[in-house]
């Protein structure tokens, strides 16, 4: 009996002893194995602020004037009077008709005119010395009021003969030549006037509490301009797009030199009030994931993923519209070692951010 109870004692010492030895090791092998340090990152606090609320589209260049030149009556071209391309005034002659029988029916009429004003004569001397009538009298003076009506209206066909700018432009290209046979549904040319030039563009409708007439916008046209040019707004339509939404804004700029011609496009960057007591972050501490937009919030040196709401933007900072209040500390450097939940050091602590 002595025996077996030493022999149990004995294997209970061993089982110890042998759990006691794997204790150790996997103490050791656990001390060996290689502990993450905190990622070192910096931070700025999130502030309130202004931010102008900037809204960016796309434009169209029209002018301020532009008609399709056509005759007002049948005719030959006589002659193309202007060099395609050029700069007219108002009533500078673009083409001529040949006026041959307008200047016949003006001699025709001066004729009828003269003989209706001496024939009106005579029956008012008849008229004085009680050999004529009252009946004559009228008469020949309402013959007399025919002649010259008649005299006027060839007057006017034989100006029409001669096709004028009806305003200071820009004449384009001749669609006939000299000898073809035109009718008013001919386009003769057009005349353009590009100085200043209009700026068409759409915002939504829920910005037209923010933009007025005479407020600034910056125009660029793509490929052309390295740096904006200033327009200014001259008119909001009166109704909104039912389908769209959104409202036509007609701005006006320069154009001197003529760089810009209608049908171009725009970049339209439009001020459209300020935002007062936003949630600012900078640009640099947002990020994106599909359609999630997230930051990295630092509570007790610890990160937290955050998906935030976003607002405008402008060069640095983005207005935050939910996710993020102020003073919370962002992650703006660093932040693409880290993983929620994990540790980090702040390498520039809260004091030394800005506020």
């Amino acid at each position: 009996m002595q025996t077996y109870q030493k022999v149990i004692i004995a294997v209970v010492i061993c089982a110890l002893a042998l759990s006691a030895v794997q204790w150790m090791k996997k103490g050791q092998e656990s001390s060996l194995l290689p502990v993450k340090e905190p990622t070192i990152i910096e931070v700025a606090k999130a502030r309130s602020g202004a931010i102008l609320r900037r809204v960016r589209t796309v434009g169209e260049l029209t002018a301020i004037q532009s008609v399709e030149i056509h005759p007002e009556i049948d005719g030959k071209v006589a002659q193309v009077c202007f060099t395609e391309g050029q700069n007219v005034n108002v009533g500078d002659p673009l083409f001529k008709l040949d006026d041959k029988m307008a200047k016949a029916k003006v001699k025709e009429a001066q004729a009828r005119m003269v003989q209706a004003r001496l024939e009106h004569g005579r029956a008012v001397k008849l008229l004085e010395k009680k050999f004529g009538t009252e009946q004559m009298r009228d008469k020949t003076l309402a013959d007399m009021h025919v002649a010259e009506a008649s005299l006027d209206e060839v007057k006017i066909l034989l100006d029409r003969t001669t096709i004028r700018a009806p305003f200071e432009g820009v004449v384009g290209l001749s669609e006939v030549s000299v000898g073809a046979f035109v009718s008013p549904s001919s386009k003769l040319t057009i005349v353009v006037d590009l100085d200043p030039i209009n700026v068409d563009f759409r915002l939504p409708e829920s910005y037209l509490p923010f933009v007025h007439v005479g407020d600034a916008v910056d125009v660029t046209i793509e490929d052309f301009d390295i740096l904006p040019v200033d327009a200014e707004i001259v008119a909001i339509s009166p109704q909104v797009d039912e389908l769209t939404r959104t409202i036509v804004v007609r701005a006006r700029m320069l154009n001197k030199a003529h760089d810009y011609r209608p049908g171009e496009f725009a970049n339209i960057m439009v001020v459209a009030g300020e935002i007062k007591n936003a949630v600012l972050v900078p640009q640099i501490a947002i990020e994106r994931e599909g359609e999630e937009e997230f930051v990295w919030v630092v509570v007790d040196n610890v990160a937290i993923k955050t998906t935030v709401s976003t607002g405008v933007r402008d060069a640095n900072d983005v207005e935050i519209t939910h996710g993020v209040k102020e003073n919370d500390l962002i992650i703006t450097a660093g932040q693409f070692k880290v993983h929620d939940g994990e540790e980090v050091i702040i390498a520039n602590p809260p004091e030394q951010t800005k506020k």
